[in-house]
C-alpha cells in the first residue's frame, strides 16, 4: 500500500528529530535548534496534507499554525517558542548570521527546544491520527 502524503511527511519528522538528538549529542546546538524548526514545520505540513490542505513553501512556524488551523489551541508562551525557532530557518542565511545566532543556543537552550519539538511533535501528530 502507498503511503499518503502526510505519512511522508511524518516520516521526516522522525528523521529529523533523531537528527536534532544527534546535533545536541555532538554539542551542534545551533543545528539542534534548526533541525527542531524543520520537524515542527514538517509536522504542521503533515498535519495540513492530512486535512487536505495546499502544501505552502513558507517556514514560518506562526503562519503554518495559522494555516493549518490550530493557532489558537497554543498557548502565548508556546507561541513565543515557535516565533523564536522560526528565526532559526538556516536556508539562506549566510555564514555570518549562522555565527551571530549561534552566541544565543547554550547547551540548556538547544535542550530546552529539543524537548518542547518532541511535545509539539506529539500533538500534532495525535491530531493526524484523530
Amino acid at each position: 500500500m502507498e503511503k499518503t502524503i502526510h505519512q511522508k511527511w511524518l516520516e521526516r519528522v522522525t528523521y529529523d528529530i533523531e537528527t536534532a538528538d544527534a546535533m545536541y549529542a555532538t554539542g551542534r546546538y545551533i543545528y539542534t535548534v534548526f533541525m527542531c524548526q524543520q520537524t515542527i514545520e514538517k509536522s504542521f505540513k503533515a498535519l495540513m496534507a492530512f486535512k487536505g490542505m495546499e502544501i505552502l513553501p513558507i517556514h514560518n512556524l506562526r503562519r503554518l499554525a495559522e494555516i493549518s488551523g490550530v493557532i489558537d489551541e497554543i498557548s502565548p508562551a508556546d507561541l513565543r517558542k515557535i516565533d523564536f525557532l522560526s528565526q532559526y530557518y538556516l536556508n539562506a542565511r549566510y555564514k555570518e548570521d549562522i555565527e551571530e545566532l549561534s552566541l544565543q543556543i547554550t547547551p540548556d537552550t538547544a535542550k530546552e527546544y529539543l524537548n518542547f519539538s518532541k511535545e509539539k511533535i506529539k500533538w500534532l501528530t495525535r491530531k493526524i491520527k484523530l
